[in-house]
């Protein structure tokens, strides 16, 4: 039987010597402990303290966090929030699922988000319903229709990239990305859950329970698909590095956008032309989920059980 214990941590030793969770120092019978990384905190006398012209901006947690750049949103219970410099969140939408992570994606002036359940897009601080008036172009059948409520979006080749379960469903091209084919407009299923979507110059990530597919092309009728991965990556484990941020991840040269992803067995680099490598062997423990977070030149992967 598994028993529930509360672990208090009570004086911060500072950084640890290594960033890697079995070089930190955790005794919960003492209650101290080091630490991976830290922002804008000092160490005072085994206590954290901000430091001088750092403020808090809110009592509650947001589950998920996203910034377009001038602007950061969160995810708080049932509420979409815009999360401001100064003062306090104001609500954008109400109503969402409980518990339903939310993607986002900025494309323009616009930031659209799904949650495998709701839809919406914000522009000029208002979040709005996700779908268009009427199709510009011909559409006799009405197969022309607002995009499902995915859980992962990604912008590639003019297009929002939908996941819905095991489908990867498109936007038009032409900029119309409030109208999806419903009869043509997604790519052949994947073995599962869609586990992420990451896209590069010339193609598409594809991350599912059997591992990684490269979709490679800009035109969804043309795209050529190759399994280059036979790891199944861990869900939130991707960390998608753009063009001109990061030049070399463990002495590879990337020359554009590349993805960085866990699997069970290590860490994995895709690059342009669906090329794939590991770049670091570790066995990872069992997990449902992760998250993937990338500051400082540091990949840092925190696991959910």
């Amino acid at each position: 039987m598994a028993v529930n214990q509360r672990c208090r941590l009570t004086h911060c030793l500072g950084l640890g010597a290594a960033a890697s969770p079995n070089a930190l120092v955790c005794d919960p019978a003492s209650g101290r402990y080091a630490l991976a990384d830290a922002v804008n905190v000092d160490v005072v006398e085994g206590r954290l303290v901000r430091r001088p012209g750092v403020t808090r901006v809110g009592d509650v947690g947001f589950e998920t966090l996203f910034s377009d750049g001038p602007n950061l949103y969160g995810v708080c219970g049932d509420g979409l929030y815009l999360v401001p410099g100064e003062g306090s969140p104001g609500l954008l939408r109400a109503g969402l699922t409980r518990g339903a992570p939310m993607a986002f994606v900025a494309v323009g002036g616009a930031v659209y988000f799904a949650n495998g359940h709701e839809t919406g897009r914000i522009c000029d601080g208002v979040a709005a319903p996700w779908r268009g008036e009427r199709y510009p172009g011909p559409d006799r059948t009405g197969r022309f229709g607002p995009p499902p409520a995915g859980h992962l979006l990604a912008f590639f080749a003019g297009r929002i990239w939908i996941a819905k379960e095991s489908l990867v469903h498109m936007t038009q091209g032409a900029g119309l990305l409030d109208w999806v084919d419903g009869l043509g407009g997604f790519l052949p299923p994947c073995v599962g859950r869609v586990r992420f979507l990451a896209p590069v110059s010339d193609g598409l990530f594809i991350g599912d329970a059997a591992g990684v597919t490269f979709a490679a092309g800009t035109d969804p009728n043309t795209m050529t698909f190759a399994r280059v991965c036979p790891v199944a990556p861990l869900p939130g484990s991707l960390a998608a590095l753009s063009a001109g941020q990061h030049a070399v991840v463990a002495g590879r040269e990337l020359g554009g956008d590349a993805a960085l992803w866990a699997g069970g067995d290590g860490l994995y680099l895709g690059l342009s032309g669906g090329r794939v490598s590991r770049v670091a062997t570790i066995k990872l423990p069992p997990a449902s989920t992760g998250t993937a977070v990338v500051t400082h030149n540091r990949y840092q992967l925190f696991l959910n059980a």
